[in-house]
């Protein structure tokens, strides 16, 4: 390379370390063999300073090196609500595992993300604690995710375990992230006509807080459904447990339909129009309300709405701490799956705020208040 160029590379290169910006050009040996210079424009600007998010260290330290054992504790504490009694032929055949035994030995596999064989020893510890009556099989282990039963009761335990962050959450956001599976499907190329393969994968709808990452809601379904028509269902469900002031979602979820269910709650609905959104309301009051505040204070509507980004940062714990990537392979297996993995999240979740804001947390009653609204 040039050595003229290189020598302004570094002139440049240290002008934007400065904070300036400048145009330099280099001229090459003068009659009297002196390099000439010539510095055409000189600016100073005000540097940018990045925003930053201060930890607290030894908050966040104690939470994630207490947390496998406090998560155990507070599972249990929440299985306790089940008593299920044993069955009667406990004695005739091979000896079957309670709902709380169950409960217990798929959590193990999901958080220590082992294989099935590398978990019993971790369901062995749990069983000398006098947690489990026997020690499974590791088939029977991942037998347990395919009980259908299994899907609404991990449901409701993830839903029990958001309830704790009631007084600390008002605005929610709602988005979708695909979990992939070790299956792989047929696709034809309408362009080309060729078959190919994909790998299949889940699609899971979740809402969370803005503040803590809790998931109040989720719900699984296939690849190809659409996101709009999951938020009714959900938004149903969180309005229950938590007073919803505000609420954020992308363009996928605008409908008149979503905005006048969130309106019926008592939410402020975030979702900015579309370029060919017109403020025709059809019935629907909010949708033009929404509209004209949308085009006449646009930077206060993105300012609450981009409070929709923490749904991507759930997402990323999410996935981070428990993968992305689905080991079962059967269609109620792969939903227990996801539904133990948001489980594990939430138990994670409140370990945290139970650090960060002294919190302390008591599920038995959050699960007979659960169980007491369910019947309602």
């Amino acid at each position: 390379m040039n050595p003229e160029k290189c020598e302004e590379k570094e002139l440049n290169k240290s002008f934007e370390n400065m904070g300036f910006i400048q145009k330099i050009e280099m001229y090459k040996r003068g009659r009297l063999g002196v390099r000439q210079t010539e510095m055409k424009e000189f600016e100073v600007i005000q540097k940018v300073e990045k925003l930053t998010y201060p930890q607290d260290w030894q908050t966040y330290n104690n939470a994630k090196t207490k947390d496998k054992l406090i998560v155990q504790g507070l599972l249990l504490e929440l299985l306790e609500f089940f008593n299920e009694e044993e069955p009667k032929n406990r004695c005739v055949g091979r000896p079957s595992f309670t709902l709380k035994e169950q409960v217990l030995s798929m959590f193990i596999y999901c958080y220590n993300r082992f294989s099935s064989r590398r978990s019993i020893p971790d369901i062995e510890m749990a069983k000398r604690h006098n947690m489990l009556s026997k020690t499974p099989h590791f088939n029977s282990v991942l037998n347990m995710f395919k009980l259908p039963r299994m899907t609404n009761v991990l449901c409701d335990l993830v839903e029990i375990t958001s309830m704790p962050m009631r007084m600390f959450e008002e605005h929610f956001s709602i988005d979708s992230s695909g979990f992939s599976t070790s299956m792989f499907e047929r696709w034809v190329d309408m362009r080309t006509q060729k078959p190919a393969k994909i790998r299949a994968w889940k699609k899971v709808h979740v809402i969370s807080g803005a503040k803590t990452n809790i998931i109040s809601a989720v719900g699984v379904t296939e690849a190809t459904a659409a996101d709009c028509p999951q938020l009714i269902p959900l938004v149903e469900k969180v309005s229950k447990r938590f007073e919803m002031k505000e609420f954020s979602a992308d363009k996928a979820y605008l409908s008149r339909n979503n905005l006048k269910a969130l309106a019926a709650v008592g939410a402020v609905p975030y979702i900015p129009f579309k370029s060919n959104s017109t403020e025709n309301q059809r019935g629907c009051r909010i949708w033009k309300t929404m509209f004209t505040y949308f085009t006449t204070n646009q930077a206060k509507f993105m300012e609450r709405y981009h409070l929709r980004s923490n749904v991507e940062s759930t997402f990323s714990m999410l996935k981070r701490n428990y993968g992305n990537r689905l080991r079962m392979k059967g269609y109620d297996s792969q939903i227990n799956e996801i539904l133990m993995k948001c489980l594990c999240h939430n138990l994670s979740v409140l370990v945290q705020e139970t650090f960060e804001l002294g919190l302390n947390i008591d599920l038995n009653i959050c699960a007979e208040e659960y169980y007491a609204q369910k019947q309602t």
